[in-house]
């Protein structure tokens, strides 16, 4: 039986057990697995550098992870259901059933289940006779969350592009104000009442917090509703007046002129599944955090936190692969790799937005300059006092 029949089986299982699977197919074989695609979506999830075939949460909310083979391939396949230990609570690989029947025992030695597959479905399905844990479970649960359970949040936390968080407040403002609009009009009034030219960041950075729902028109989720009460109850009516909050601010932070507003984003952020794993590897790194301490935690801990929030697109696909060759230290320790695979929005934006919200303090210095010329000893990034958990 080829892989593309098995693939398509182990799915329907999956579902009829009330699984949430998520696949990895490379854009190449996506004729070949229509039929899968058609019914799962994608995910760029990784595990020490692989992509799992197959990932999600168990009907008891437990991160599951497929490897699936074919007739053929079976060694390979073992080995890589074994490295999926290391991020899944159980791992499995998935075959013909002739041939994966070979290799049942040492695969349930290694605490690996089995799924067995004929041309008539899943013939044979042994969970792993115990559940395979390390630190990396807890990067694979957040990103399954934000993927799967998480559909409120527009995207990577690190890619909100605005210095100034406020801004991410005006949509939510403009909206509650006069209802939903067609995001051009919206734009629009942030120019012309809020006076500011890059609305369409804002209205995309507060869907990736989870204030403006996906689709057209814009309107706020429950979650922003919630927001805009509190800003009415702050006296932000309009937005004149949080252009004048904004203006306020000018020269400090929003935690030191408005607390109760830092604290309104910062719980923004915070439902943010990759920010509650940034905080957690910032908390421990602190109370002065050396940046390239802080990539090798997450490079270590929270890999796919990592990829997806601190590397550009291009960047992340070659850290990736340096992870999946065992050559992690690579990416922290060699200046060219990681001025090449990090981001800078993260050094600046990013670093400003953490100091508005009360994360980092004000004495925290961001970099504006060239990724060539930033110099992670002369910048640590250092938490504020109410911060170090």
């Amino acid at each position: 039986m080829d892989e593309a029949a098995v693939f398509d089986h182990v799915i329907t299982a999956l579902e009829r057990r009330d699984y949430d699977p998520l696949v990895h197919v490379p854009e190449a074989h996506s004729e070949t697995y229509a039929d899968v695609l058609d019914r799962c979506r994608r995910h760029a999830i990784t595990i020490r550098g692989r992509y799992p075939d197959v990932i999600g949460f168990t009907n008891r909310n437990r991160v599951f992870a497929v490897e699936v083979k074919g007739s053929s391939g079976l060694l390979r396949g073992i080995g890589q259901a074994l490295t999926y230990q290391e991020g899944a609570h159980v791992s499995y690989l998935a075959g013909d059933a002739t041939a994966v029947d070979s290799h049942a025992s040492l695969l349930r030695s290694k605490g690996v289940g089995v799924i067995g597959v004929r041309e008539d479905g899943v013939s044979a399905w042994r969970a792993p006779p115990r559940a395979e844990t390390s630190t990396e479970v807890t990067d694979v649960e957040g990103q399954l969350s934000l993927r799967l359970r998480g559909g409120e949040f527009g995207g990577d936390v690190t890619t909100l592009t605005l210095a100034q968080p406020l801004n991410y407040l005006a949509p939510v403002v403009g909206l509650d104000e006069a209802g939903p609009a067609p995001q051009e009009e919206l734009v629009e009034r942030l120019a012309d009442e809020y006076g500011f030219g890059a609305g369409a960041a804002a209205v995309a950075s507060a869907r990736t917090l989870g204030l403006l729902a996906a689709g057209s028109p814009c309107r706020l989720t429950d979650q922003g509703e919630l927001s805009a009460t509190v800003l009415r109850g702050y006296g932000v009516g309009d937005l004149a007046d949080l252009w004048a909050i904004k203006r306020e601010t000018r020269g400090s932070t929003v935690v030191e002129t408005h607390p109760p507003l830092a604290i309104l984003l910062r719980n923004a952020f915070a439902r943010h599944p990759e920010f509650g794993l940034l905080l957690e590897a910032l908390r421990a790194e602190g109370p002065r955090v050396h940046f390239l301490d802080l990539l090798e935690r997450l490079v270590r801990e929270y890999p796919n936190v990592f990829l997806s929030a601190i590397c550009t697109t291009r960047g992340a696909e070659r850290a990736r692969e340096l992870i999946e060759r065992g050559e992690t230290a690579r990416i922290y320790a060699d200046p060219d790799v990681w001025r090449d695979v990090v981001r800078n929005n993260v050094l600046f934006n990013f670093v400003q937005q953490l100091k508005h919200v009360g994360v980092l303090a004000p004495a925290t210095r961001s970099h504006s300059g060239a990724m060539a010329e930033y110099d992670p000893d002369e910048k640590p990034w250092i938490l504020a006092a109410d911060d170090r958990g």
